[in-house]
């Protein structure tokens, strides 16, 4: 009778957590159209969504490098690091730069501990479209109303081939 009992409450809690975790319907669809985009779409997307979060930000005064200025989808990377830090503070990066000392996916951005001389700013979000893409994910996913664990879990499904990849050691190093 206790197992019984004790596999029901399992059961229930179960469903409980994984129910929390579930978007509702309309919002679920919008989660998934914004994990198929394309880097084009994405962009666009998340530079309006951007610009209207901070419509009287002057950029300048952020300071950023020219490395910065390589593409529009590299700029809004940084300006959603420097703008949100917290939310690529709690996603992993899934170019797994964790080999370089990355530990979470504002490092790719931002450096960890700013330097006496030189920028703050690091160069690899620059270099890497998986970078600035989580970046642009996770911004509107969080817009979306989505959780944490939600863009976690969206991310890892969105990069399950390269976790295989990394899993099976078939992945070359970061850049």
């Amino acid at each position: 009778m206790i197992r019984k009992t004790a596999g029901i409450l399992m059961l229930c809690l179960a469903l409980f957590a994984s129910s929390a975790l579930a978007l509702e319907p309309a919002k679920q669809a919008e989660f998934d159209r914004i994990l198929a985009l394309g880097m084009e779409p994405l962009t666009k997307e998340a530079g309006e969504l951007i610009a209207r979060l901070h419509p009287d930000e002057d950029w300048d005064e952020q300071d950023f490098p020219s490395f910065v200025y390589t593409s529009p989808a590299v700029e809004l990377g940084y300006r959603i690091a420097v703008k949100h830090p917290e939310l690529l503070t709690v996603n992993t990066c899934y170019c797994f730069c964790d080999a370089m000392g990355h530990r979470s996916l504002l490092n790719c951005f931002i450096k960890e501990k700013k330097p006496l001389f030189g920028s703050r700013f690091d160069a690899h979000g620059a270099d890497c479209n998986i970078c600035y893409g989580e970046a642009m994910m996770a911004l509107l996913w969080h817009e979306l109303g989505a959780t944490e664990a939600e863009i976690q879990a969206g991310m890892a499904k969105r990069f399950a081939k390269l976790i295989k990849l990394k899993e099976e050691g078939k992945l070359p190093p970061p850049r």
